[in-house]
């Protein structure tokens, strides 16, 4: 049972601990055996008006998924699963019902809750809605909040580290070619160096020959042939001549 005598109309539930508390005090509401506040603010069954009350008894737990409503003097249930949002997803205990502010969003023009699916929407200036739909909070809005700052975080570096992969291989890339043009220009300049020597070594043969400045580097090279061609012959000849010169003697000496 509860008591009729502090029972009436109200426009809007309280909202938090500290509004109920507040208006328990007004109304003179006591606490049940457990201590629970036993003031109440609830839609009527025909969702055409919200009233407040003190219940008179114990403030048990109510299952998930269902609203409580106020119905000929008794608490009565509805059922709230096809709610977009604010519907009980656990049991909850009777005496924080403004925890569940979706169960007192009544449209008493269509006499239907406003987060059910079915009703009406639309604003009436003459029969508005007692709870604006924009004044009931998710209660998953700070879990979308916080999924969706770590997808963006996420998101961010895994662009952040394809980035800095990329810069670390073109920058190796680099550091890999200017290596090897290092490399390349090392062994040019061995390469130069040495024919530099040679062409150095055939001028230093060539010096002390009597040709004519006009001539090319390949009648250079004829001549300093030939000469060398004749001092082989030259060498031949006298090598003979001490040889004849040696068999002869060796004769008279018999």
């Amino acid at each position: 049972m509860m008591s009729t005598k502090a029972m009436g109309k109200i426009d809007i539930c309280p909202r938090n601990l500290t509004e109920l508390e507040r208006a328990s005090e007004l109304l003179g509401c006591s606490s049940d055996e457990y201590g629970n506040n036993q003031y109440m603010c609830l839609p009527n069954a025909e969702k055409t008006s919200l009233f407040e009350f003190c219940f008179n008894g114990f403030m048990g737990m109510k299952e998930k998924g269902y609203c409580l409503e106020v119905s000929g003097g008794k608490l009565t249930t509805h059922s709230c699963v096809e709610f977009l949002f604010g519907c009980p997803n656990e049991p909850w205990k009777s005496h924080e019902f403004y925890k569940y502010p979706a169960c007192q969003a009544i449209n008493i023009r269509d006499k239907c809750y406003r987060l059910d699916p079915s009703c009406p929407t639309g604003y009436d200036k003459n029969n508005g809605t007692i709870v604006g739909v924009s004044e009931i909070k998710d209660p998953n809005v700070a879990i979308y909040c916080v999924l969706g700052a770590m997808i963006v975080l996420l998101v961010t570096l895994i662009v952040f580290l394809l980035w800095e992969r990329t810069k670390l291989s073109k920058d190796y890339r680099d550091r890999h070619g200017k290596h090897e043009n290092a490399q390349l220009m090392k062994q040019r300049e061995v390469g130069v160096s040495e024919n530099t020597d040679h062409i150095s070594t055939h001028e230093e043969d060539f010096r002390g020959i009597n040709v004519d400045g006009s001539q090319t580097f390949e009648e250079k090279v004829i001549v300093r042939s030939r000469k060398r061609n004749d001092t082989e012959t030259s060498v031949e000849s006298f090598v003979q001549d001490d040889g004849d010169e040696l068999v002869s003697s060796a004769s008279k000496a018999r």
